[in-house]
C-alpha cells in the first residue's frame, strides 16, 4: 500500500448505526461489520494497515475465484460505487461545514 493511502487511514468513515429492530439478514450484516470494524481499528492502532487491506483483498480473490467472473465484476461495481458514495458523503459534509462557518447556516 502506498505512503499516501496509509496517510489517510485515520480518515476513514464510521460505519452506520446500529439497529436495535431489524431482519436476520439486516442483523448478519451488522455482525460482520462490527467484525470488520473491530479488525479496522486493530489495524489503525497498531499501524498494520497494509496487513489488513492484503488479507481482506486475498478473500475477496477467493469468493470471486470460488464464484467466477462475473462476481470478481460484481465485486469491482460495489467497490467503485461505495467509493463513490463516501466521496459525496464526504463532499456534502464538508459543503455543511464551509456553510455554517460562512454563516450560510444556523448551528
Amino acid at each position: 500500500m502506498t505512503q499516501a493511502a496509509l496517510a489517510r487511514e485515520s480518515e476513514i468513515p464510521a460505519p452506520a448505526a446500529v439497529l436495535s429492530d431489524c431482519s436476520p439478514e439486516q442483523q448478519v450484516e451488522q455482525r460482520y461489520l462490527a467484525t470488520l470494524q473491530a479488525l479496522l481499528d486493530d489495524a489503525l492502532e497498531h499501524e498494520h494497515m497494509d496487513i489488513l487491506v492484503d488479507v481482506l483483498t486475498w478473500n475477496l480473490a477467493r469468493i470471486g475465484f470460488s464464484c467466477g467472473a462475473p462476481a470478481l465484476g460484481d465485486i469491482t461495481r460495489r467497490l467503485g460505487a461505495h467509493v463513490c458514495d463516501l466521496g459525496a458523503r464526504a463532499a456534502a459534509e464538508r459543503e455543511v461545514a464551509e456553510a455554517k462557518k460562512a454563516g450560510r447556516m444556523t448551528q
